[in-house]
């Protein structure tokens, strides 16, 4: 619940600019509608589990608006902390404090705070990668499962690459027999299935997972690229569609901390650590060999293990003391909690703080979210009363799909006009045949279809 506070909180400040940003109206209004129409509508629209969770998300929700889809991701990722918990307890053996201290750090972090309301995709992919290593390494028989929730956690964002990459690796370490080699292959089965299973739903276009990687692996400058995620993590997360004046981080001793604490838990604890310590390295090799827009968007896994990881070495500084004979049980106990809660505060207090301020940035407007596609508003009004204008002038007949295409946004805008009324119980006002019409006079078609779908 707290958790869903806190991402709810800056859903509502950033949503109260009343400005929906190029790629969120992308995804939420137009890939969503895509999806039930058979459509690729883009070269970037390639991650089609993201695409699916705001088409169920909007059918669902009992307020649907142009800003729908940041409630509804803040919830989603409020589950994010309730996963690490379950981690930490049974997968690093915590106890029940430090495992809360870990989750809450991760959670708080503005390496996830930032993208956990932002309606796109990045964020979900660390959602299912954290459930599918944890399945991949329970005690129980059904960690083969571990592939196909990596198979979403793909299928929702790129960067879930790495997730997979480690639990692919775990599944295949803990092959002990033919039936377990069956069991592997079988979910790496279905997850395949999963991650390719659109290019039989789209009629058109035919480009999974890749998106803005599309041209493969660049190995020309990872030496830069892997100094860009230092400075992205310590000193400024600044990049593509990273609302905050934060790192990723927080600070470089926030940072000091968590590096020193994930040392401490790989070498006290390295059978339980290694796999999740293994994410964030495959995260930032990801990074750094990419072709696609560089960001911090792309590392988020780094923070979650960075929050993940202070549990196991708080629950080791707890045990150092409450080993000791010399002093009577209760002061290493006392000693041990005192420092456990300076180690939380230390990192919690500067990381809320600098949350809030956001937050208030966001709110005021000082931190403005981009108009960064071409949807020219009305004198004096928003973007929500603008499609109200379009609206009634496709009804009215003064305005055809063409005109709006052309002025407002293109597919994006004439998308969102079709699922604001769908969703809301009226009679759109344009077809969805009249939609995939003006998409064939668009340069997305020629790019993704060419001739001789296009004109």
């Amino acid at each position: 619940m707290a958790a869903a506070t806190w991402n709810l909180w800056f859903a509502a400040g950033a949503t109260a600019q009343g400005v929906l940003a190029g790629e969120e109206m992308s995804i939420t209004q137009r890939d969503t509608l895509a999806l039930s129409l058979h459509w690729q509508p883009s070269i970037w629209s390639t991650n089609a589990g993201s695409q699916l969770f705001y088409l169920v998300a909007g059918h669902i929700t009992p307020h649907y608006d142009l800003f729908y889809a940041r409630p509804v991701k803040a919830i989603a990722m409020a589950l994010l902390p309730v996963l690490l918990y379950l981690v930490a307890r049974r997968r690093l053996l915590c106890s029940p404090a430090t495992a809360l201290v870990g989750a809450v750090v991760a959670s708080v972090l503005p390496g996830t705070t930032t993208v956990a309301w932002v309606g796109t995709e990045n964020g979900l992919e660390a959602l299912w990668g954290v459930a599918a290593l944890f399945v991949a390494t329970s005690p129980r028989r059904l960690w083969p499962a571990g592939l196909v929730l990596a198979a979403i956690a793909v299928s929702n964002y790129t960067a879930g690459l790495a997730w997979a990459a480690v639990v692919v690796l775990v599944c295949l370490w803990r092959i002990r027999s033919v039936w377990d080699a069956s069991l592997v292959l079988l979910g790496g089965a279905v997850g395949a299935a999963l991650v390719l299973s659109p290019l039989l739903w789209w009629d058109n276009g035919g480009i999974v997972v890749t998106g803005g990687g599309r041209a493969g692996a660049d190995l020309g400058d990872w030496q830069v690229r892997l100094v860009e995620v230092g400075h992205l993590l310590v000193d400024d997360g600044g990049s593509y569609y990273w609302f905050s004046s934060q790192a990723m981080l927080t600070s470089q001793i926030v940072a000091g901390v968590l590096a020193v604490a994930a040392v401490v838990a790989l070498l006290r604890r390295f059978c339980a650590a290694w796999p999740w310590f293994a994410v964030a390295l495959a995260a930032v090799g990801l990074y750094v060999v990419s072709s696609g827009v560089p960001g911090s968007r792309r590392i988020v896994a780094v923070a979650v293990v960075g929050g993940l990881l202070l549990a196991p070495a708080l629950d080791e500084l707890v045990r150092a003391f409450s080993r000791s004979r010399r002093l009577p049980r209760w002061v290493p106990v006392a000693v041990a909690s005192i420092l456990v809660v300076a180690a939380a505060v230390t990192i919690i207090v500067p990381v809320t703080q600098g949350g809030m301020q956001t937050r208030a940035e966001l709110a005021s407007g000082q931190r403005r979210i981009p108009t960064d596609w071409p949807f020219p508003v009305d004198r004096g009004g928003t973007q929500t009363t603008t499609l109200d204008r379009l609206d009634a002038g496709l009804r009215a007949g003064t305005l055809t799909p063409e005109q709006v295409g052309d002025g407002w946004g293109g597919t994006r805008t004439l998308a969102a006009l079709i699922t604001l009324s769908d969703r809301t119980g009226r009679i759109p006002p344009l077809t969805s045949d009249e939609l995939l019409a003006y998409y064939r006079t668009t340069g997305d078609c020629r790019l993704l279809d060419g001739p001789p779908t296009c004109r």
